[in-house]
């Protein structure tokens, strides 16, 4: 038996009403509904949360379904992905300020730009795939994430730049360095903006929901 199995019929078995078991749970009746049917799978907070309510053990409720233990596995490899998330990201960063100062001709520029371009790729592709384990919003994630290494990157990116009017580089390494060091602060800014965003979204719609009851 499914746990959206198990939990439909401890509820019926308890005779309590979806939205009972969402106050108790202290979500909405829809998560609740999504749970039983098998769509999503509750945190294991909201799982001691009903087991005490129903009076289940944990156990008992994750046992048989592998769905469940696949899911709340994935915090687990998302806290392992992290660091090597970050440090793709402060690399770019690395490459910026090595290849700057070492490689200052122009087939140097070219090899910094295939190196930040591939480890670019291959952040964006782990990113992808951490967003699809995390329970959280996109928004949230991408910014509980990023934030420090991408503010850590920035500073990099910066101080190289400044440094370049006292150091002798090409103008093109310069003029590139100046390009990736305004979309860098850019791009730390449109992660805050959508998480404030995305915030504000959320609390209007739970505002919403309280009026309507």
């Amino acid at each position: 038996m499914s746990l959206g199995e198990k939990l439909k019929e401890a509820r019926a078995t308890h005779k309590f009403t979806q939205q009972a078991v969402a106050e108790q749970a202290n979500v909405s009746r829809q998560t609740i509904s999504s749970w039983e049917t098998g769509k999503s799978y509750p945190d294991l907070d909201s799982l001691i949360t009903l087991s005490n309510l129903y009076g289940i053990s944990l156990d008992v409720l994750i046992k048989g379904d592998d769905g469940l233990r696949d899911y709340l596995r994935k915090p687990e490899i998302l806290q392992k992905l992290r660091p090597i998330h970050q440090a793709m990201l402060v690399l770019n960063a690395l490459f910026l300020v090595i290849l700057t100062f070492f490689l200052p001709s122009d087939p140097g520029i070219w090899i910094l730009l295939a190196a930040v371009v591939a480890n670019t790729i291959g952040y964006l592709y782990l990113q992808q795939f951490e967003e699809q384990l995390s329970p959280l919003p996109r928004w949230e994630y991408r910014w509980r994430n990023a934030w420090l290494p991408s503010l850590i990157s920035n500073l990099i990116v910066t101080a190289t730049l400044i440094a370049t009017r006292w150091l002798t580089v090409s103008p093109d390494t310069s003029q590139l360095l100046g390009s990736l060091t305004a979309v860098g602060w850019f791009t730390l800014a449109s992660l805050w903006v959508d998480r404030v965003v995305g915030r504000l979204r959320v609390q209007e719609s739970k505002t919403a929901k309280q009026k309507q009851f």
